[in-house]
């Protein structure tokens, strides 16, 4: 009978360190998916990253030279609109408003330069009421 209780332990012990080897080796094996899913999301979120910042340094891009032909087109729309008010003479007060409107959104795209002398200049010129008389008509309109 020793004998028998012998061969039960014994067969117990092996069972119990089997068991123990599967979970382990189970372990491992999930340790090991984890350290690859770890790695491929590290690979994922740097191309992500990069991906991230080229578009961010393109759109930048598209914004200066919004930014640069928004200003061109104030630019010369604010020497056009200088030239033809010194021509005529004077300026009504809704001209001169949206003039200053003008002028303040392209001081606010910076490079102003010869524009603040214009500017200037255009203030020089008479405002009068919103009835033009162009130096060429009798009639106002």
């Amino acid at each position: 009978m020793e004998y028998v209780g012998q061969i039960i332990h014994g067969l117990i012990t092996i069972l119990f360190s089997v068991f123990a080897w599967y979970i382990k080796h189970h372990l491992d094996r999930i340790s090991e998916r984890e350290a690859q899913m770890q790695s491929l999301l590290a690979e994922k979120e740097a191309a992500m990253h990069e991906q991230l910042m080229a578009k961010e340094k393109e759109i930048e891009e598209i914004r200066l030279a919004n930014n640069r032909g928004t200003q061109a087109l104030l630019r010369d729309r604010l020497l056009q609109g200088y030239h033809f008010f010194k021509k005529r003479g004077m300026v009504t007060y809704g001209e001169a408003r949206n003039y200053e409107n003008m002028y303040e959104a392209y001081h606010a795209l910076g490079k102003n330069g010869i524009m603040d002398i214009i500017f200037e200049k255009f203030k020089l010129i008479p405002v009068k009421d919103d009835i033009i008389v162009y130096p060429d008509e009798d009639e106002p309109r």
